[in-house]
């Protein structure tokens, strides 16, 4: 391998660590189709926005749908405003959609590709994903979380309705591929869930050579919150990632409110210990470790 090779697998790892491992104002998905990509008028697409969101109208003195990969349209949503303290001021938040292009798969290494769990015929649906449009919120960071997420799952949710030819979306910020199907079945209990849908990764590695198991997620450092992490051994695998889900739910509600030291129920009842610490596994990240007591593997 040339140092070209070498220089270009580095940028692609260090871009795809930099939409996870930080803090981001802009959140963005990537839906994907098997086919180029016919857009809508823009009137079906305002009226589409207009129908979830209540009052929308485009940002642009002319605006036009976006037909080109750079081209890109916002859209106010009027009824959505988020308060920054600074300024002391209400502003509408933005959804922005960008013109369709070929999809670069070069996003996915083969540790994202892994831990594509949730798509069934893994290889041959992501043989699938040749085209892609791409879409996001914007002035969106003074808006509490819940409501913050619960826009881009509705707004994914609509995408699916105007482009009956998705096939699926990929979450660059948790680094999950999820199908049309998938999406639009939500696999949580509560409407309110739904972003994490999309929005959380729970990742499972068995460690080489020995009987230990690394479980973690990604997708919440994006958003303001902690990841999570279990190193443990001798535990059934999904119970632990029904686990991580559960308090992932926990934390999404309620905030970042576990401390250092604080503990949590195990699943052997017992009272697990919390603390952050730097990741297990790339891309490096500062998680909420989760000593898994009596089942806890390594040197913890």
């Amino acid at each position: 391998m040339g140092s070209k090779e070498r220089k270009d697998i580095i940028t692609m790892s260090e871009r795809n660590d930099s939409l996870v491992n930080k803090w981001h104002s802009v959140y963005f998905f990537i839906p994907l189709f098997e086919n180029s990509v016919t857009m809508p008028t823009l009137e079906e697409f305002n009226q589409a926005l207009s129908d979830k969101f209540g009052k929308v109208t485009p940002f642009a003195e002319n605006p036009e749908i976006p037909t080109q990969p750079a081209d890109l349209l916002g859209f106010v949503l009027w009824d959505h405003p988020a308060y920054y303290t600074a300024e002391k001021q209400s502003y509408p938040t933005q959804l922005n959609l960008m013109g369709p292009d070929v999809f670069d798969q070069s996003h996915w290494d083969e540790m994202i590709l892994a831990q594509f769990w949730d798509c069934p015929d893994r290889e041959n649906f992501i043989k699938r994903c040749r085209y892609s449009i791409m879409a996001s919120n914007f002035m969106a960071a003074g808006l509490p979380i819940m409501e913050r997420f619960q826009i881009i799952a509705d707004y994914a949710d609509m995408i699916l309705e105007v482009f009956p030819e998705c096939i699926g979306i990929y979450w660059p910020h948790s680094q999950k591929l999820v199908t049309r199907e998938y999406f639009q079945q939500s696999h949580w209990n509560f409407a309110n869930l739904h972003f994490l849908d999309g929005g959380l990764n729970v990742r499972f590695f068995n460690i080489t050579g020995t009987n230990e198991m690394l479980f973690d997620t990604l997708g919440f450092t994006p958003i303001g919150l902690p990841d999570l992490q279990c190193h443990c051994k001798e535990l059934v695998p999904n119970d632990v990632v029904y686990f991580l889900r559960n308090l992932a739910v926990y934390l999404y509600e309620a905030g970042d409110i576990i401390q250092d030291g604080n503990t949590v129920e195990g699943l052997d009842h017992g009272k697990w210990r919390c603390q952050r610490e730097d990741s297990m596994a790339k891309p490096k990240r500062m998680v909420l470790d989760i000593h898994a007591g009596q089942y806890a593997a390594g040197s913890r």
